[in-house]
């Protein structure tokens, strides 16, 4: 069941649902609730939960370690034994909630005739919560209760079942497959949408699916990606009751089981030479997941993207990675914006150490280290490969040029006059966006489903143009930015364009929705490519109509006309009507997409300057820089926007929110009195400069959306050390309050 029976894990956790016809009557009916709980002793943290003898989370797990993997890539020992020195760091990030502007909610509608359901709901992978609520209610047509259902367990292993059969053995349908059943490259497929539909909603046999149906849900940052209990709770009651049920969680609810990320410890090791070549590389890192993974993707499947994510931009002989995912009593762990950031401010911390052991520049020893066009194609230690769109080098530069020496120098001298220290420092990323082919198999074997996004094209009679995407925008702006793709590709306007999305009915399939930085290269790849098949269509169709060839047919702001007569033309709706068209489609296509092939890396370089002030502990940020290269920018403003607010939050990741706990695992930061999140007043001027490298393949789309947060806890961090360098100071921690700053300056004593 989705609440507690027996046990209860974490502070938060759900016990009973009660159902009234008003919020203030559950509220009082809820009081009327009594609980008797059994103390068990508390894993707290880390440390707790990797001692043999704590208080198991889990009866059938063997401990509270739940995973624990090492993988190796080259001579490891050899390599650090050949160094000229070896520079060890440990590193510790903190709790952090996602915060979205709105919390989560759904509403479950109950036909009174068919007993369907309607879902509104606050989610990013809509299919994905259709199907997990057929499968988790064990729904079968018209049935009304849960009496008599199946155990959860055979539900869930339902469930897992038919995630195997729609990757394995639909995999010939989708594509060619390899013997992990993963699914590669489509193109041009018209029937494809109808296939994977199917499929969709025949993996349970007779289930009867609901619709799902979200629309403005008020951020996520992944947060909404998973299915969450309470999904399933309000689903279950809709349906042992008859008639609609509405939940909204409130933010203190949020706030303890809202979903949180980013605590992890890091210790990394560095084989470097003493001019500056870095050959080996160790890390042993330690996940807290709280409680829960997050479903359907848990935490240890983002530890093995940091894996090979681990050795960055920079040029690794060799390279070990051992990786331990414990369970404690705090809250459930969820996707967070770049949920693999940590790798990346784990490494560009440790680069900056080398640096000063060295007596070199941080930029002079990343520039000495890192992949540039020279070394193209290649691949990482780790194994993806790497091409001409690993612009991380040039990024940095570029910032390197944006940086002016002279007027760092006096505000340094300014500072330090009125007591306060000026710093400057660097983050250096690349990300998959979407990758190269062997990407997410590296990841997982089999996980390849993940990468396939559909999109549906359609020229309607009367000459209107719908885009229909399973994609759940939610701050991201794809209702503008796939109408541009569509207006681009079919030489109209762009108020000639709708998009639909966020409706399970009218939208093609896709299992993981919104989220890991796919909405442009995969999904705006699919909207790319139906639409340029649609085109196909209707220039074949006005070349018979224009007694033409299909090769003279140009379209120009919906004027389809025989290259050179203009004045020959005719619209889409002309075209349109001349089609006979039962469904009132005139033109239609569906594309799956991978984006295997084509897009690349992402990449940039994040340059902060920060001001301390030695007497509050304050840290002002006067001047903040991104270069970024995402490819061909489809809306400046909106990428401006995205790398924006992801530097927005890793500002408020180091300088502002920490979900604290108690020695007993209770939450202490509840509300916003103690859980802080900057406001607009808290954040400066971030500069963007973008780069444009254009990948080999047929869509040059990235993604950007993650960017900002992977590079900015590093860059902030690496500031404040700098600043602080001259009093003694060495930042290993990422929160960093004003209490921090001034017992790393010395001020105040740390006890």
């Amino acid at each position: 069941a989705a609440m507690c029976a027996d046990k209860v894990r974490m502070v938060g956790d759900p016990v009973a649902l009660v159902v009234a016809a008003s919020r203030a009557q559950a509220e009082d009916a809820a009081e009327l609730v009594e609980v008797e709980y059994d103390a068990l002793q508390a894993v707290p943290d880390m440390a707790t939960a990797l001692r043999s003898d704590s208080e198991k989370i889990w009866e059938r797990a063997d401990g509270n370690v739940l995973y624990d993997n090492v993988d190796t890539f080259g001579e490891v020992d050899s390599v650090f034994a050949a160094a000229d020195r070896v520079i060890t760091e440990r590193f510790s990030s903190h709790r952090q909630s996602n915060q979205p502007m709105e919390p989560r909610g759904t509403v479950v509608e109950v036909d009174p005739i068919t007993r369907h359901l309607t879902v509104h709901s606050a989610t990013q992978s809509s299919h994905l919560l259709r199907w997990a609520i057929a499968a988790l209610t064990g729904r079968e047509p018209l049935r009304t209760s849960l009496r008599g259902l199946a155990s959860n367990k055979q539900r869930r292993t339902a469930f897992v079942e038919a995630a195997k059969r729609f990757t394995s053995d639909n995999a010939e349908a989708l594509g060619a497959s390899d013997n992990t059943g993963a699914i590669h490259q489509i193109r041009r497929d018209p029937s494809l949408i109808g296939q994977m539909n199917r499929m969709g909603l025949g993996l349970l046999g007779q289930a009867d699916f609901p619709t799902v149906v979200a629309q403005d849900i008020g951020g996520g940052f992944g947060s909404k990606g998973a299915v969450s209990r309470e999904d399933i709770a309000v689903a279950a009651a809709a349906i042992e009751l008859g008639r609609s049920v509405k939940w909204i969680e409130d933010r203190s609810e949020n706030l303890v089981d809202g979903g949180q990320a980013r605590e992890e410890d890091i210790q990394i090791s560095v084989a470097v030479d003493d001019d500056g070549t870095m050959r080996g590389l160790s890390v042993d890192l330690v996940l807290d997941q709280g409680a829960y993974p997050a479903f359907p993707i848990s935490a240890a499947f983002f530890t093995r993207i940091m894996k090979l994510m681990f050795p960055g931009a920079y040029r690794f002989e060799a390279f070990r990675m051992r990786t331990r995912v414990v369970a404690t009593n705090k809250g459930r762990y969820v996707a967070y914006r770049g949920p693999w950031a940590n790798e990346t401010w784990a490494r560009e911390r440790i680069i900056d150490v080398v640096a000063r052991e060295l007596g070199m520049s941080p930029a002079e020893l990343r520039l000495k280290n890192m992949f540039g066009p020279e070394h193209m194609p290649t691949k990482m230690i780790t194994g993806p490969s790497l091409d001409v769109t690993m612009s991380t080098r040039a990024t940095l530069q570029r910032a390197l040029e944006l940086i002016d020496g002279d007027e760092i120098a006096a505000m340094k001298r300014k500072a330090q006059a009125e007591g306060r220290r000026v710093g400057v420092g660097l983050a250096c990323y690349h990300e998959a966006a979407p990758g190269p082919p062997e990407y997410t198999d590296l990841i997982n074997p089999g996980s390849g489903l993940l990468a396939v996004e559909t999109a549906r094209t359609v020229v309607r009679s009367d000459g209107s143009i719908v885009v229909f995407t399973p994609q759940m925008p939610h701050g991201q702006s794809h209702q503008t930015t796939y109408a541009q793709v569509v207006a681009d590709e079919l030489g109209v306007g762009l108020d000639d364009v709708e998009v639909v999305w966020g409706d399970t009915d009218r939208t093609p399939f896709s299992l993981l929705g919104t989220g890991g930085s796919r909405g442009g290269p995969i999904g705006g790849g699919a909207v790319k490519f139906a639409a340029r098949e649609v085109r196909r269509q209707v220039a074949q169709k006005a070349a018979e109509m224009l007694e033409a060839s299909v090769d003279d047919i140009d379209i120009v702001d919906g004027n389809i006309h025989v290259a050179g007569v203009p004045s020959r033309g005719l619209t889409y709706g002309e075209v349109a009507a001349a089609v006979e068209a039962d469904d009132g489609e005139a033109f239609a296509h569906a594309q799956s997409y991978t984006g295997k092939g084509d897009g690349g890396w992402s990449c940039a370089t994040h340059v902060c300057v920060v001001d301390v002030d030695l007497d509050t502990g304050r840290v002002a940020i006067p001047r903040y820089i991104v270069v970024e290269d995402c490819g061909p920018v489809i809306n400046p403003a909106i990428v401006d926007g995205q790398v924006r607010g992801g530097v927005a939050q890793g500002i408020g990741a180091v300088l502002y929110e920490s979900a604290v706990y108690d020695a007993e695992a209770n939450i202490q930061t509840t509300t916003y009195m103690d859980y802080l999140v900057p406001t607009s007043t808290e954040i400066p001027d971030i500069e963007v400069h973008h780069l444009e490298t254009l990948s080999e393949g047929e869509n040059d789309f990235r993604g950007v959306g993650e960017g900002g947060m992977i590079g900015a806890p590093a860059a902030i961090t690496n500031a404040i050390e700098h600043a602080l360098a001259p009093l003694g100071a060495k930042v290993t921690s990422q929160y960093l309050p004003p209490t921090r700053i001034l017992e790393l300056a010395r001020v105040i004593d740390p006890d």
